[in-house]
């Protein structure tokens, strides 16, 4: 009896340590998986946390660029604002002068340089226009063109000279204050370094 007591007292004790591995294995499983499960939980919220971050980042790149974009906008129209100030002080007081010029004794010898220079054109059928204020001066223009030569007033010369037209070939000679300050104008824009970038 001793020994069917001892062999089941052998049995249990196989039985107990063979269920004590099994449970140190179904133990070990669950550690594992559960490890497993960890490290991806925390690789799958290291790729949220690292797209959230780029995402974050990226934005605030945009906004940084719109808000620098605007800026410059802001600053180049201020730019713009204060040359075209500039340039319209320049061009108002070239402007004056010239009005007083228009009005002083020396107008009238330059009227009529500019008529003699436009004579050597040798227009067949020509048509000298002045401002209105200059039609006064008609009689001299012609003479000072040097052959007859119909004067008329119009209204594209504002600041005064005057401009000689060929009827016949279309061909203008424009000797006008307002071309020369368009002229001035146009090289002063292209020249004066005032460009903004």
């Amino acid at each position: 009896m001793q020994d069917i007591e001892r062999i089941f007292a052998d049995m249990k004790k196989e039985i107990a340590e063979e269920s004590k591995e099994e449970v140190n294995a179904i133990l070990a499983d669950v550690k594992k998986s559960e490890d497993d499960a960890l490290v991806t939980m925390q690789q799958e919220a290291k790729k949220n946390a690292d797209l959230r971050l780029k995402q974050e980042l990226e934005e605030m790149h945009s906004e940084a660029a719109t808000e620098i974009s605007q800026v410059n906008s802001e600053r180049m129209k201020k730019l713009i604002e204060k040359r075209d100030e500039y340039v319209n002080t320049i061009f108002t007081a070239v402007e004056e002068q010239l009005h007083a010029f228009v009005e002083s004794d020396e107008y009238v010898t330059y009227l009529e340089k500019k008529a003699k220079q436009a004579s050597e054109a040798q227009f067949e059928e020509a048509v000298m226009y002045v401002r209105d204020a200059d039609l006064k001066l008609a009689d001299q223009l012609v003479k000072a063109y040097g052959k007859q030569i119909e004067v008329k007033a119009s209204d594209r010369i504002q600041l005064g000279g005057l401009i000689v037209e060929d009827k016949l070939s279309a061909l203008v000679v424009n000797e006008t204050l307002d071309e020369a300050l368009k002229a001035q104008h146009e090289w002063f824009n292209k020249n004066s370094g005032l460009v903004i970038k």
